[in-house]
Order: structure tokens, then sequence, then C-alpha cells
């Protein structure tokens, strides 16, 4: 595939200017024909994946509920994809659905045309469409995906309503900090070891700080931007840091659990999702591995997957990786018996969302109020540094 950036115009005279993935300069203006444009010049370009607009998730919610709605109403497939690319606002599912558009009417089918694109539709999408299509239900497919990803963003979002106000004030308290050691204090050191008396030590401490800030202060801060660089770095190149690093975070007193319990709760709601729409269990927990997004729990679903296809049953194969609770093993265990997995499953999901939501509102109540005793705690630690010298040197004075 060869990229054009292309400049058309369309059939009221307006000119349209964009980016194509195709073989050819001839199959460019074809592909452009179709969509009622007249080629005017073009050249090589970038890739339109590089070059497009980055979806988010509330346009994939928006692309799910248009495509289960008009498939319910029995409009073809290729026609609801087509009618879609036309009424799109977003620019980059616009012109992320006219590659769809195109691997369709090449032959693909839907799900290979959206594994093609991995940086606008998740794994999750291609796959169950995957299985809708092998099974017939691909509506129904949508209104799953629909609910799912309507659950992560509403959980997404919840987050970040709640981080708002602890970030606000930690940008608050670092401003104030810096510019109290680096503008405040410098102006006050020459007044405070004037008064000719031993200085207390929370005074001492602070002409450190802000001498220190003054001295190292840059290097601190590229120092802190290079450590956070070789971090990142390590856990993208280093597996086996990037596995030590998630094991530390699930063995945190308060994150952990609350990590721990997220990932129980994405991995029970699509495994029950995958097992309902007609997806054999061996290939669903092979699926479900990377959407975890949690290296420790993804080798333990591995590790699952070995011993159900060695023979074991499901129950028992989780029990044997140490990272499953009790509740989810008994849950498990009763699905398997019932023959109603995937409700189980459905519980279980709806059971950890309920203690991640309320653990997460619990630990943004006790933020909020800490930082804000850190804010007064760093104001005290001022004013006792200034006022303790000069209350000891009023004091000395004789009348």
């Amino acid at each position: 595939m060869t990229s054009y950036r292309y400049t058309a115009i369309d059939q009221y005279g307006q000119r349209q200017r964009g980016v194509l993935d195709v073989p050819n300069e001839q199959a460019l203006m074809v592909s452009l024909q179709q969509q009622g444009l007249e080629l005017l010049t073009f050249k090589l370009g970038q890739s339109l994946l590089w070059r497009q607009p980055r979806v988010n998730t509330q346009a994939l919610i928006l692309f799910c509920v248009q495509m289960e709605q008009l498939l319910q109403a029995g409009v073809p497939l290729l026609q609801s994809i087509a009618e879609l690319t036309e009424q799109s606002e977003h620019q980059g599912m616009m012109a992320a659905l006219r590659t769809v558009q195109r691997d369709l009417e090449a032959g693909k089918l839907l799900s290979q045309a959206l594994q093609a694109q991995p940086k606008v539709f998740p794994p999750l999408l291609g796959q169950l469409i995957d299985a809708g299509e092998r099974t017939g239900q691909l509506p129904e497919i949508f209104g799953h995906l629909t609910r799912t990803l309507s659950w992560q963003a509403e959980l997404l979002a919840q987050v970040r309503r709640g981080l708002t106000y602890p970030a606000v004030l930690c940008v608050m308290v670092s401003a104030a900090a810096y510019v109290m050691l680096t503008f405040l204090v410098p102006q006050m050191a020459s007044f405070l070891q004037s008064l000719g008396q031993a200085l207390p030590w929370s005074t001492r401490l602070l002409l450190a700080l802000s001498d220190g800030m003054m001295v190292y202060g840059v290097w601190l801060l590229l120092g802190l931007i290079a450590l956070i660089g070789t971090l990142m770095l390590a856990i993208r190149r280093s597996p086996a840091f990037a596995f030590f690093l998630d094991q530390r975070l699930l063995k945190l007193p308060v994150i952990g659990r609350l990590l721990h319990q997220l990932v129980l709760a994405r991995l029970c709601r699509f495994l029950g999702l995958m097992y309902q729409t007609g997806i054999p269990l061996l290939q669903a927990l092979e699926w479900c591995q990377p959407l975890l997004q949690q290296r420790v729990m993804a080798h333990a679903l591995a590790d699952v997957h070995q011993r159900v296809l060695a023979g074991e049953s499901l129950t028992a194969s989780f029990a044997a990786t140490q990272q499953f609770p009790p509740l989810m093993l008994r849950m498990l265990s009763v699905g398997e018996t019932t023959g109603a997995l995937d409700r189980m499953l459905f519980q279980l999901a709806a059971f950890y969302d309920r203690e991640v939501q309320s653990q997460l509102q619990m630990l943004l109540r006790l933020l909020e109020p800490a930082l804000t005793i850190a804010l007064g705690l760093m104001l005290l630690f001022l004013m006792a540094a200034v006022m303790l010298p000069v209350y000891d040197s009023f004091s000395s004075l004789r009348y």
C-alpha cells in the first residue's frame, strides 16, 4: 500500500483534502470516484493511520449504537458502514470508516477490517465481532460492546472527576513551595541571618532547602524527567522489569487491592461476554489475556488456559494460580455445575465493579483532606521558620 495526499472536488464544487492508502494512482482515482469526488492533485504522503485524529471512546460507543440500530433494522452491512461514514462528524472516525468500507468492498470481513486498524479500534471489537460473524449475532454483539465500552468510559470518567480537585491542589502546593523556596525565602534570608542569634532548626532547614533549590533546582527537574523517561523505556523494553513492577503494584496496601479488583471486574465482564456470544472457552481465555492490561494477572490467566487445555476443570485451574479470591472460585464452581457460567461471571463483574467504585470513592475522599492537611503543614512550617527567630529576637530586647 502507498499513501497519497490528495486534493479533490465534490459534486458541489467544494475542495476536499485527505490521505488514502491505495496500491497505485489508478486505485486512488477509482476510490475517490466511488466517494463522489474528482481528483485534482495528489502526492505521496504519510500513512493515514498516523495522520488521522485520535478516536475517543465516545466515538466508538456511538459507532456501536448506530451499527446495532442499523443492523437490527435490516440494513446491509456495507450500506450501514457507508451511511455512518457520510454522517460521522468525527474526522478520525470518518477516515477509519472509509478504510473499513474499502476493505469490505475488497471482500474482507468486518472483523478483519477493524483488526487492520488497531490504533482506532481496540482488540475487543474485532474479537467479539468475529464471534458475531460466526454465530450470526452481529447486532447483539454491537449491543454488548455498547454496554461494555460505556462501563469503561463511566469508570474512567469517575476517576477523572475524583482526581480533578486533588490534581489541582497538588499543582497549587508545588507552585507555592517553588515560589516560597526560590523567591520568598531568599528575600528573608539576609534579614534572618542579621538578627545575630542562633537560628532554630526549622529556619536552618528552610534556608538549606532554599539554597538547594536555587543551585540544583534545574538539575533536579532534569533528573526527574530523565528518571521518568528511563522508567517508561525500561517498562517498554524489558518484559521482566514490567512484570516485576506490576507485582509490586499489586502488593501495595490500598492501591494494590483496588487494582486487583479492577482487573477481576474486567476479566469477569470480558470472559462472560465472550462466552455468552459463543466463543469457545479456551479461545476466550486466550483472547482475554491482553485485555487485562496487567501482566501478573495476564500471566495467571495464561496458566489457567494451559491447565484447561490439559484437561483440568476451570475452577481448579483458577485456584491453582493463587491469584483469584475464594468468592470468584465458588461462583465459577457453581457456574460450571449448573451450566450458567456466563451468568455467574456477569454477577462477579457487577460485584467487583461495585467494590471498585466504593473503594475508589473512599480513597478519593481521603485524598482531598490529606492534601489539604499537607498544604496547611507546609504553611505552618514556613510561619514557624520565619517567626521563631523574630520572636526570639524581640524577646531578648531589654527596655
